[in-house]
């Protein structure tokens, strides 16, 4: 009987070490104390670390911004470029750029036909004035003289109407190319005001 108290004893002892240790709030830092290690044997709360779970806080998402701007399109017949007005939207400022860009690939109308259909760009960095533009094409986006020149001047008059822009340069695949297509001498950088 005597045995069964002492067992009785120990395990109430155990439980009151882990109810005690349960309550205690971790120290604070700097102050160079170390909180007291806890069991989570026999708790049955799953919790380790002997306080209780805290609800994370999740990181505040930008809002989506919305702005009405200006794309360039070629008419049906690869003639004129045709001008619409779009909407874009972004979350960061610098993300506009992109979505401008990405706006030109793809046409509801059937009266404007996307010159750069079949581009993705993989990279739009801002900085200073200067836009830097890294994008590779598919065999389908060549286009004849005409063609490339419509789709030169659709991409400044684009870029152009965001008064912050300076200067654009263009890369494919990474590098400085003489031309995209073979046709129209490709700046290094284009500039604001430049034919």
């Amino acid at each position: 009987m005597l045995q069964k108290w002492h067992k009785g004893m120990a395990a109430a002892a155990v439980v009151a070490l882990l109810v005690s240790g349960c309550g205690q709030k971790p120290a604070p830092q700097g102050t160079g104390a170390i909180p007291p290690a806890t069991s989570s044997q026999g708790s049955g709360s799953g919790n380790t670390q002997g306080t209780s779970p805290q609800t994370p806080q999740t990181p505040v998402q930008p809002q989506e911004k919305q702005l009405k701007m200006k794309a360039y399109f070629s008419d049906d017949k690869l003639e004129n470029l045709v001008e619409k007005e779009v909407s874009i939207t972004y979350k960061q400022d610098q993300d506009k750029y992109a979505a401008a860009l990405k706006a030109l690939t793809v046409s509801s109308d059937p009266k404007a036909v996307p010159l750069f259909k079949g581009f993705t760009f993989k990279s739009v960095v801002f900085k200073n004035g200067a836009l830097t533009i890294d994008l590779s094409m598919s065999p389908e986006s060549r286009l004849g003289s005409g063609g490339e020149e419509m789709l030169l001047r659709a991409l400044q008059n684009t870029l152009f109407q965001f008064s912050e822009v300076q200067t654009f340069d263009v890369l494919l695949d990474g590098k400085k190319v003489e031309s995209l297509m073979g046709h129209m001498d490709l700046p290094h950088p284009f500039k604001r005001g430049q034919k």
